[in-house]
């Protein structure tokens, strides 16, 4: 089981591989980069294949369409819920997310740092479409032994960013016009103090009052920034930290709870099978009969 991402998400590129792609499946919709809010350096376009979550940018909440791309600009801060119930299947593919480092599109694209990708024309085209599924095959594994492969992924890679660029972007300075860039840099702010303190006691009405808010616009704005309430999200963010300890060491759950900042083991087994259906003793042991 993969560690916690960080808020801000740090991706490792492989030699000659300037992106990283990942096949998200309907089962896959615990999944800590899914539904954790965070942001990256890197641009992130996600082809839909089977229509059924929701995606948060920057407060803004877009539903998925079938065969339509939703475009996450560098350092937004966004999170993906799957609604597995919409999905008869869950290991069908749910959608192809494709992260492009920046380091990569500063060197083929002088222009990315001037313009902004908009989400207003998302269907995919057929060389869209055609090159997500390559890229899909490429992460799971279906190109090994093409030692050069790496070459014709690069190409397709820039091929994308010109269909993109074809389909719909405006320039930084107009999208900071319309757009409520300081209320982004404070929600970031926020993620970052609940990622740093979530272990301690932190109340809604001391967070507001801590980042000048009234506490009822606090409560509103961080709902419709990140999909969930306030409450929701620490309770969450504890959660992930927990299992990875649950995984990570042989304390008692009990001691876990407490270093993670639940006021007791009960309110924190309570919490852990309201998300995850499992108690924590039972996610502890599948978890070690799955590695035997």
């Amino acid at each position: 089981m993969k560690k916690p991402l960080p808020k801000h998400q740090k991706v490792e590129y492989r030699r000659n591989e300037p992106f990283f792609v990942a096949n998200v499946r309907c089962s896959d919709s615990d999944y800590v980069y899914i539904k954790n809010s965070h942001w990256h350096e890197d641009l992130e376009i996600a082809y839909v294949v089977k229509g059924g979550g929701i995606h948060y940018i920057d407060g803004e909440r877009i539903e998925e369409k079938t065969d339509h791309l939703i475009i996450t600009n560098c350092e937004s801060v966004h999170r993906i819920d799957v609604d597995a119930s919409k999905h008869t299947d869950p290991d069908a593919l749910a959608c192809i997310v494709l992260l492009v480092s920046k380091g990569f599109l500063e060197d083929n694209f002088p222009e990315y740092s001037d313009i902004w990708f908009t989400n207003e024309r998302t269907a995919a085209t057929p060389q869209m479409r055609d090159i997500f599924f390559q890229f899909s095959e490429y992460a799971a594994g279906e190109h090994k032994g093409s030692g050069h492969i790496y070459i014709y992924m690069k190409g397709l890679l820039l091929q994308l960013l010109y269909y993109l660029c074809d389909t719909g972007t405006v320039s930084r300075e107009k999208h900071a016009v319309l757009s409520s860039g300081n209320q982004v840099e404070e929600l970031k702010q926020v993620l970052r103090y609940i990622e740093n303190h979530y272990s301690e006691p932190i109340a809604q009405a001391d967070m507001a009052r801590m980042f000048y808010f009234t506490p009822q616009y606090f409560a509103r704005w961080f709902k419709k920034s990140t999909g969930v309430t306030f409450t929701e999200y620490l309770v969450y963010y504890r959660l992930l930290q927990a299992r990875g300890d649950l995984l990570a060491s042989d304390k008692l759950v009990r001691d876990i709870a407490m270093d993670h900042g639940f006021a007791d083991d009960r309110s924190f087994i309570n919490a852990f099978k309201r998300y995850f259906n499992v108690t924590p003793h039972q996610f502890r042991m599948n978890c070690a009969k799955k590695i035997i």
